[in-house]
């Protein structure tokens, strides 16, 4: 469900309903249950989405073979969406940051 409230915030009924009528023919489906018809409506937002990050990626597809630096289409899409980042709380990653110059430090210490 929070996902619906997430996506709702960036869809207004009319681009909903047309989206709805261009991927499946019809905005209405009586024989849904609402949270059914909810799931529904995710999915179909998140596939329209996916198929214009796709877009890119075939746009950009042919400069990032020529620059040697292909990179597939689910590293892609995560970064388009932002899947890729590290949603932890901002002090596990600065002590994680931390342990991590603590043992560059050890390791710099014990070579010299």
């Amino acid at each position: 469900m929070e996902k619906f409230f997430l996506i709702g915030c960036q869809v207004n009924e009319i681009e909903l309903k047309e989206l709805l009528l261009r991927k499946y023919g019809r905005y209405d489906f009586p024989d849904m249950s609402f949270g059914e018809f909810i799931d529904f409506v995710v999915l179909a937002i998140n596939k329209e989405n996916e198929d214009k990050i796709y877009g890119q990626y075939l746009a950009m597809l042919p400069f990032l073979m020529i620059r040697g630096k292909y990179i597939p289409f689910e590293q892609f899409y995560e970064k388009m969406t932002g899947a890729d980042l590290d949603m932890r709380p901002a002090e596990d990653i600065l002590k994680e940051s931390e342990e991590i110059e603590r043992r560059l430090s050890e390791i710099e210490n014990n070579g010299s």
